[in-house]
């Protein structure tokens, strides 16, 4: 399994931080690509550099069913102060990991992960 990230622009630095920190290795849109990468273009980058989404953006659990397949991502539906959502994923990003083996899209909410 690919404990790689990449964090796509609506994801807190408190996050990226905090999983770095923790050994994960995580890359930001601007440090893998250019600001401002559209989501078929993030989907495409994530498949190449095999690495597993992180994101805000609900549209990623809607994406073209051809990607879908090939993506792994990890959609925070979380809300509030950046720090505290930093630790809510860190706490629970090793379950998201583990649903991640069998699905291809998990929502980390503040009960913890799920499948979509």
């Amino acid at each position: 399994m690919m404990l790689k990230f990449i964090a796509d622009e609506n994801i807190p630095s408190q996050v990226v931080k905090v999983l770095r920190e923790a050994g994960y290795e995580v890359a930001t849109v601007g440090e893998a690509a250019h600001p401002g990468l559209k989501n078929d273009g993030l989907a495409k980058l994530s498949i190449q550099l095999k690495t597993i989404i992180l994101t805000r953006d609900a549209d990623f659990t809607h994406l073209r069913r051809s990607l879908t397949r090939k993506i792994k991502v990890v959609y925070i539906r979380l809300h509030g102060d950046p720090q505290s959502i930093a630790q809510h994923v860190l706490s629970n990003i090793h379950g998201c990991i583990n649903i991640l083996r069998y699905h291809n899209v998990v929502m980390l909410d503040h009960e913890g992960c799920h499948i979509l």
